[in-house]
C-alpha cells in the first residue's frame, strides 16, 4: 500500500511511501490510541483537503515500514491525521504493539492478511 500527505498549515507532508500490507484493516470515524505523554490516550481522526479541510475516517494496519520494521500504521486522508484535544496535525501515527490499540481494532489488524 502507498501513503501520500501533503503539505498542510498544520503538519509537513509525507512524500508517496511504501508499506507491505500484513493484517486486513480497521477504518473508522475516530480512534483512541497513545499520543503525546505516556500512558496519555487521546481520539485521533483523518483529515482531508476536501471542503477546505474536514474529517474523514481514520484507519489502522499492520505494516511493515520500509526499513523492515513491523508496526500499527495509523493514517487518515491526504492531509494526514487530526488530534482535536491538542490541536495537532501529523502525517501517520506508527504504534509498536497490538495491546495498545482498541480491542475492537485489535479483532481486525491482530488477524493475518489473507491473499
Amino acid at each position: 500500500m502507498d501513503i501520500y500527505v501533503k503539505n498542510t498549515s498544520n503538519c509537513s507532508g509525507l512524500p508517496l511511501t511504501s508499506f507491505e500490507e500484513l493484517s486486513p484493516t480497521w477504518s473508522g470515524d475516530s480512534v483512541v490510541i497513545p499520543c503525546g505523554e505516556p500512558p496519555k490516550k487521546r481520539k485521533v481522526i483523518g483529515w482531508t483537503d476536501l471542503r477546505f479541510g474536514s474529517p474523514c475516517r481514520v484507519s489502522v494496519t499492520k505494516v511493515q515500514a520500509p526499513g523492515g520494521e513491523i508496526g500499527f500504521l495509523v493514517w487518515g486522508g491526504n492531509s494526514g491525521l487530526r488530534i482535536p484535544a491538542l490541536d495537532y496535525g501529523t502525517q501517520i501515527i506508527w504504534v509498536s504493539t497490538l495491546e495498545e490499540l482498541p480491542t475492537e481494532v485489535q479483532k481486525v489488524v491482530g488477524r493475518a492478511r489473507t491473499a
